[in-house]
């Protein structure tokens, strides 16, 4: 997944981190190549659910505020959700990693 939003670099710590902290994600690793990089990679472990992500990054983003996006790609497609459609996050970012059901 990658963020964009200023400062990006910032974004990029802020989503690393609360991935990280999630209780639901507890253990799921988080890969961030290189500081710079605006990218991260989630390797959900079997007993972990496109769902808890999908709710994660879905809370994280209901935090930000000014133009924040994310390019998240999944077994099931690539969305990009925004600040500007939090209505609708959730439910992109889940058809997208593969669960459209509710937690």
């Amino acid at each position: 997944m990658s963020v964009w939003g200023e400062p990006e670099e910032h974004l990029v710590a802020s989503l690393e981190n609360w991935l990280q902290l999630d209780p639901e994600l507890h253990g799921t690793p988080v890969i961030r190549e290189t500081e710079a990089d605006d990218r991260l990679s989630v390797v959900l472990p079997a007993d972990r659910t496109p769902s808890a992500l999908a709710g994660a990054l879905s809370t994280w983003l209901s935090t930000r505020i000014g133009d924040v996006r994310l390019n998240v790609t999944g077994p099931d497609g690539t969305v990009e959700v925004s600040v500007a459609n939090i209505a609708d996050h959730e439910t992109l970012l889940r058809g997208a990693l593969g669960s459209d059901q509710s937690r």
